[in-house]
């Protein structure tokens, strides 16, 4: 776990602690920082000797003392090279370890004359790992060809100002024993931009593009057979990325992080735990804002039972800080979905959707209140970290702060219909409270389609009838279109358009008083079980109410 963390940390931060070698660096602005001359001079032992030890100092001696990284002088400034070692081993908490092996990946940094640092790397890189746990083994291969990067890095915010690349291919394979998986994405490039603001945030942007991508999954069909695989396997002809962040806290995110590795023990980590709890609080609430969309084309999915193809596929997500009254917001949208599956009848192909797109909101949610109870409340010394009590004050948190959760922008379109919906689930009362505003558009034509194909196949009838019923609740609006106003309330009770179709719940009954000469405090004792005139053998009861007998009377 130890070279994971390293791996992960030392390429995010490797620059960050370089600022230690010039304490007279300052902030550049966005505009001025990457039109700087680099003025790259040829690094010197003594340098990379004061490098290596800012470094180590900053991130800890875990990636330098395992070997996993090396600082040498180079004509452009310095080489920062990772797996030097070639091959490491960690043990993984509660058993099971994972051996790497790494081909030496180098870049070059150079301080340039406004205290930034240029860094640039051309090459590859290629790691494969085994990890074992619960006596099981899983092998991967990753491989990262043809990769340059060219960006200007600013220490005082941790943060690349700007930087661009590209990727000639990346591959991975797995093997474990429940089956494989195989990707590989084709040519691609990137490009991110950081803008920070006078009080030391960011603004950050990545942009990423990649033509080819293929994935194939090879699986048991029955787990009892394991030997008997299937394939599936996408493809797609695109790839893209987008992310952004307003008000990113990239510094105290940064020292965050680096605190962990540098302190990756218990007894350090308690010793650190005021340092730890200053940086937390200063890196909320993380973001002021962030998002980001992941899309593919030109998309199918092969299996043995047949295809589905989709022109456009897109998955997002969005939302604030860690803040009282945060709205976190989940996006799905695909468009040009066909299906070739021999199990789907022909009649129904039509009904299944071609482009479906949703929106789910959590709103009014409330982070800020119980990560301000578990720093409040944290005690690395204690066997608890977090006690009970504060574990209940962090659940009442929640429960006083109820989010409400909206679908918006729910959208079914087939070839006959198209189904549009808006919503909520509000969490105040004991029982949810709904509200969702369904539009049907083309409904008798989806039903006629339905009546037809019932000639064929009951399952068509079936359809034709819950179809029937759904738009005798419903409202004509007009221009071919159905709606349906479906409310229900805490109390149990339904309303569609208005209408009550269901009435509230009946009331739990009361659990009835137990009357005085009923209470348990009322009941006489049982009589004393018979046994010799001296009680030794099943005791009595004396005046208070404690055992006799060979006990001498005392409780038992």
């Amino acid at each position: 776990m130890h070279l994971r963390f390293a791996i992960a940390a030392v390429i995010l931060l490797a620059p960050g602690a370089a600022h230690a070698q010039d304490s007279e660096a300052r902030t550049p602005s966005a505009a001025t920082a990457p039109a700087a001359a680099a003025n790259a001079r040829a690094g010197t032992t003594l340098g990379a000797a004061t490098l290596t030890a800012a470094l180590k100092d900053y991130l800890g001696p875990i990636p330098f003392d395992g070997g996993f990284v090396s600082i040498a002088p180079d004509p452009k400034g310095y080489r920062i090279t990772f797996g030097a070692k070639g091959a490491f081993t960690s043990e993984l908490p509660g058993g099971g370890s994972v051996s790497t092996t790494l081909t030496p990946y180098s870049m070059i940094v150079s301080q340039r004359g406004d205290g930034n640092w240029q860094v640039d790397s051309d090459g590859a890189i290629a790691m494969s790992y085994d990890a074992e746990m619960s006596g099981q083994t899983t092998h991967v291969d990753y491989a990262i060809n043809g990769l340059q990067m060219s960006g200007v890095y600013a220490p005082d915010i941790r943060a690349f100002l700007t930087a661009t690349g590209k990727i000639d291919e990346i591959t991975m394979a797995q093997q474990q024993p429940t089956g494989e998986i195989a990707v590989k994405v084709g040519p691609q490039s990137f490009e991110t931009r950081a803008e920070p603001d006078a009080g030391g945030h960011v603004d950050y942007r990545l942009s990423q593009r990649a033509t080819g991508f293929t994935e194939t999954i090879r699986m048991p069909l029955d787990p009892a057979a394991p030997d008997q695989r299937i394939d599936i396997v996408v493809n797609a002809g695109g790839y893209t990325l987008e992310t952004q962040a307003a008000g990113l806290r990239t510094r105290p995110i940064a020292d965050l992080f680096a605190l962990l590795l540098r302190n990756a023990d218990k007894d350090k980590i308690r010793a650190a735990e005021d340092d730890l709890k200053r940086l937390v609080g200063d890196s909320l609430p993380l973001w002021t804002s962030i998002g980001g969309e992941n899309g593919m084309t030109d998309i199918s999915v092969e299996t043995p039972y047949g295809s589905v193809k989709l022109a456009d596929f897109r998955i997002g997500v969005a939302g604030d800080g860690i803040v009282e009254d945060g709205s976190y917001r989940y996006s799905f949208a695909s468009s040009g979905m066909t299906t070739d599956i021999a199990a789907i009848p022909a009649w129904s192909k039509p009904f299944i959707p071609r482009d479906v797109t949703m929106d789910v909101v959590g709103a009014g949610v409330d982070l800020a209140t119980p990560m301000r109870i578990l720093l409040a409340n944290l005690d690395l010394s204690a066997d608890k970290p977090v006690s009970d009590e504060a574990g209940q004050e962090i659940l009442a948190s929640f429960e006083a702060h109820r989010p409400t959760l909206r679908f918006e922008n729910v959208k079914l379109a087939a070839r006959d219909y198209e189904l549009t919906m808006n919503g909520e689930v509000r969490f105040d009362a004991e029982k949810p409270e709904t509200r969702f505003d369904i539009v049907a558009t083309g409904l008798d034509a989806a039903l006629k389609a339905l009546q037809d194909a019932g000639a064929q196949d009951p399952a068509a009838l079936q359809g034709f009838a819950f179809g029937s019923m759904a738009k005798g609740f419903g409202k004509p609006l007009g221009d071919d279109k159905t709606g349906w106003l479906i409310e229900t309330a805490a109390d149990g009770s339904v309303k569609i358009n208005g209408v009550t179709i269901k009435g509230p719940d009946t009331p739990a009954p009361e659990a009835p008083a137990l009357a005085p000469e009923t209470a348990p405090d009322a009941v006489p004792a049982p009589p004393a079980p018979e046994g010799g005139d001296d009680g030794s053998d099943g005791g009595s009861l004396d005046g208070d109410g404690d055992t006799g007998g060979d006990t001498g009377g005392q409780p038992l």
